[in-house]
């Protein structure tokens, strides 16, 4: 119902640290760096207000998701937000899950098959992410009981058309997308941008495919092509050692983290050769130009 939606606002206040409810001791709480059987076990359990069982392990700082099969799929909820989670990821099967949560996060991809195991899931919560792309969102795209998502706060939403971009392409039981119903009115107006060839050329042009590899192979190449090479770096770190004054090395210093080498340590190059002209002949030494000896010759003679 509206009323039991309105609980996930981004606006709820978060509980300090020290109110946590719940078991958690101050062990876990210190360790909190990864999510083991442990921490499952000690983490808070509770009824939410839409009356579905709710793991919260909020706030624990994790950076990656795994041991959720240690929930033995108890719950209908489960909290994972102010964590440092960057991929969306590893999910155990999960028959029961309905609500996931994972609002200020760091994370900007989600793995294709992340939902997979999660074949009830109908809320997902991204609030306050850094996901960029369209594309990005593929994988939601993909939730057959995708009811109700919100991906506020992200640099996503401000991409062109991309309220009508989801609504045109989540599954039609999406009613809620940012706390805000889908009215049937957007519904054809999202059908209608994305009709015909117009509307194909728009999809390329807003929500590219993505390119195995090329991103990776483009930074990769770009380091490269930018990194100093070891001889500048030997060059720069003997030069460091022989300076004489602070100012001098803060300088070199500076060179090594740029990879540029100083004037002064650049190999002389010596004088530019001089070009020659095309079809000149070389001119041996005492040569006498050829049209007064000829003259001179046929005087002789004559």
């Amino acid at each position: 119902t509206s009323t039991s939606w309105l609980w996930l606002k981004p606006n709820r206040p978060k509980p300090p640290a020290h109110q946590w409810p719940g078991p958690a001791t101050d062990a876990a709480r210190a360790e909190a760096m990864r999510l083991t059987l442990e921490l499952l076990q000690q983490a808070p359990q509770s009824l939410n207000p839409a009356k579905q069982r709710q793991l919260s392990l909020r706030g624990f700082k994790v950076p990656t998701i795994e041991n959720l099969g240690g929930t033995n799929d108890a719950y209908e909820c489960i909290d994972l937000s102010d964590n440092d989670l960057i991929k969306v990821d590893n999910f155990p099967p999960l028959k029961r899950l309905h609500v996931l949560m994972l609002m200020n996060n760091r994370i900007s991809r989600i793995a294709l098959d992340a939902f997979d195991p999660l074949p009830s899931l109908c809320s997902v919560i991204l609030t306050g992410n850094k996901l960029e792309k369209l594309v990005d969102l593929e994988p939601l795209l993909k939730l057959k009981t995708l009811e109700r998502l919100s991906l506020l706060d992200n640099p996503v939403t401000k991409v062109k058309h991309y309220r009508p971009y989801m609504i045109s392409k989540c599954s039609t039981t999406l009613r809620i997308l940012d706390f805000n119903r889908i009215k049937d009115k957007e519904r054809k107006a999202a059908a209608l941008l994305f009709a015909g060839d117009r509307g194909k050329k728009l999809l390329e042009e807003i929500a590219p495919p993505r390119i195995v590899g090329k991103e990776l192979a483009e930074k990769t190449a770009a380091e490269a092509k930018t990194g100093p090479t070891p001889e500048v770096i030997e060059r720069i770190k003997r030069a460091i050692a022989e300076a004489e004054t602070i100012e001098e090395v803060t300088r070199l210093e500076k060179a090594l983290k740029s990879g540029i080498l100083p004037d002064e340590l650049r190999p002389e190059q010596g004088p530019a050769p001089v070009k020659k002209d095309e079809g000149a002949q070389p001119k041996a030494a005492g040569a006498v130009p050829p049209g007064p000896v000829k003259d001179d010759a046929m005087k002789v003679d004559g």
